[in-house]
């Protein structure tokens, strides 16, 4: 027979009894290296018409921060070599802004809309690179900065309720239990520095005190 204890703490598990909007900092830095490792010694080219691919340039570097263009959000800039016979070796920069787009049911960020900026001292390498860019590497870019959260999401729900189908202890005598049944990011908000993630967090859990220590 159920005690009344037991019946409570039943009715209470039946729902959410932790209601949380997490805010989460993840700063330009840490995006800037992770874009470095995808993009960086990548050769951007294309196929012709007998299936042979063409490569145009090299990233040797890329650097991210805060757009100061109106309307859009980051601002990365592409350090590139040209590997095409008319300027072969010519090491130029390219700066992308773009804005950011979310979408909350899928989880994904991605970007939303981009303007392109040549930066080299010959203004037919300027040209040449934007017609390439348009074509090449903003497709690249694009893939390369489309970043779905569901399977890191996932990844830390189940960490997290693994940890907590046992009990922890927090302090001396002092265990939590619980489920975390909900977490999804529900905006980003791009900032001078860093780009804020908000979180919404639901779960049930409850403390065990077994000892009191004085």
């Amino acid at each position: 027979m159920l005690t009344t204890e037991n019946l409570l703490m039943n009715k209470l598990l039946d729902q959410d009894n932790i209601k949380l909007n997490l805010p989460v900092k993840l700063s330009y830095r840490v995006l800037e290296n992770v874009l470095r490792e995808k993009l960086v010694g990548e050769q951007i080219g294309m196929e012709d018409s007998k299936g042979m691919v063409k490569n145009y340039a090299e990233v040797l570097g890329a650097d991210l921060g805060k757009s100061q263009e109106a309307n859009f959000d980051i601002t990365l800039n592409l350090k590139l070599k040209t590997l095409t016979s008319l300027f072969k070796n010519k090491e130029v920069s390219l700066l992308i802004h773009f804005s950011l787009g979310f979408n909350e049911v899928e989880q994904v960020i991605d970007i939303k809309e981009f303007e392109l900026e040549g930066q080299s001292k010959n203004w037919l390498v300027d040209n040449s690179l934007e017609t390439l860019a348009n074509t090449l590497i903003y497709n690249k870019v694009k893939n390369k900065m489309k970043l779905d959260l569901k399977p890191h999401i996932n990844e830390h729900l189940s960490k997290a309720n693994q940890k907590l189908e046992n009990e922890m202890e927090t302090a001396p005598g002092v265990f939590l239990s619980g489920n975390v049944n909900t977490l999804k990011v529900t905006e980003i908000i791009p900032g001078d520095s860093l780009i804020l993630i908000l979180l919404e967090i639901s779960a049930y859990g409850f403390i065990d005190v077994k000892e009191i220590k004085l």
